[in-house]
């Protein structure tokens, strides 16, 4: 069973450092404001898993039952919890800095609670520690509260990362949140489901976390995006097209054509190229308009083929 839950670890990890990395790439080719804490936030992950595969090893591998190792590595693994739901605020504020109300508001609400319900935690922890009495310590309800916020607020943080794209965002990240979201949502009950299984005593499932399904789930929707980025569409346009330099000085386009060919290489429609240039999508018809003018060209396939020189 052992080897079981380690191989497992080594799984996640080899996952997260894949997710990491698409998340990466996407930065790179994506212009937007929620990839940046995206990435931290994925990071942060990858250290966590660190700290409770440390944690196992020396618990159940080693079989050391106390030590400070343990004390410390317990005290991380909470702070890298609060920083995560920290992030998880910053996120909501970037996808909602237009919208103060509905799931945006609550999902901060509750994202500051579990902050300073894990904060709480720790100080009452470390006086333990030191000698001083913990009136919460090993108590059923704390503990049970502490489950029931935490699902709460990753319920509401994934219908929020499933709202509208904030004005500015680029369409290819709507995917990414929404999957994103649907991860939160799907995975919210987790905390409480654990606790049920280790009040009940039920053989057999205590080396399972549920916790460690949701960062593989949510790895697999980073590494799809990335994939996506990628994918040629339905017309087999290459989704990380860029025009000639040669064919756009041979042609005569200006700077808005040039950037309009690029967006329509990626794949979007009319009305997501509006969205990305912050124009109507009747000014998006005339440049398409004149695109297809001088390059001789009936369709977006035969406009690209001639681009690519």
């Amino acid at each position: 069973m052992r080897h079981l839950v380690l191989a497992s670890y080594i799984l996640l990890f080899s996952t997260g450092f894949m997710g990491g990395t698409a998340l990466f790439v996407l930065r790179l080719r994506v212009r937007s404001r929620v990839l940046g804490p995206l990435l931290v936030f994925q990071a942060m992950f990858l250290i966590g898993l660190a700290l409770v595969g440390a944690y196992y090893y020396i618990h159940d591998v080693l079989s050391v039952s106390s030590s400070p190792w343990l004390t410390g590595i317990a005290f991380a693994a909470s702070a890298v919890n609060a920083a995560l739901y920290l992030l998880a605020f910053v996120l909501i504020r970037r996808l909602s800095a237009a919208r103060r109300r509905g799931f945006p508001a609550a999902a901060e609400l509750l994202a500051a609670l579990v902050i300073l319900k894990t904060l709480v935690t720790i100080a009452l922890e470390a006086a333990s520690v030191a000698g001083f009495p913990n009136p919460v310590s090993g108590s059923a309800a704390w503990n049970l509260g502490g489950y029931i916020l935490t699902g709460i607020a990753l319920a509401v943080f994934g219908a929020t990362l499933r709202g509208p794209l904030p004005a500015g965002e680029p369409p290819a990240v709507r995917p990414l949140l929404r999957a994103y979201g649907l991860c939160a949502i799907a995975f919210a009950p987790a905390g409480i489901v654990e606790y049920a299984v280790a009040e009940a005593g039920i053989a057999g499932l205590s080396f399972v976390s549920l916790d460690h399904l949701f960062f593989l789930a949510w790895n697999i929707v980073s590494m799809s995006a990335a994939v996506r980025l990628f994918r040629p569409d339905a017309a087999g346009v290459d989704a990380a097209f860029e025009p000639s330099a040669e064919r756009v000085s041979a042609l005569g386009l200006s700077p808005r054509e040039f950037e309009m060919a690029r967006l329509i290489g990626r794949g979007l429609s009319n009305k997501e190229i509006a969205s990305e240039l912050s124009i109507s999508p009747a000014t998006v018809r005339t440049h398409i308009y004149n695109l297809y003018r001088k390059a001789d060209a009936r369709s977006r396939v035969e406009l690209l083929n001639r681009l690519r020189g």
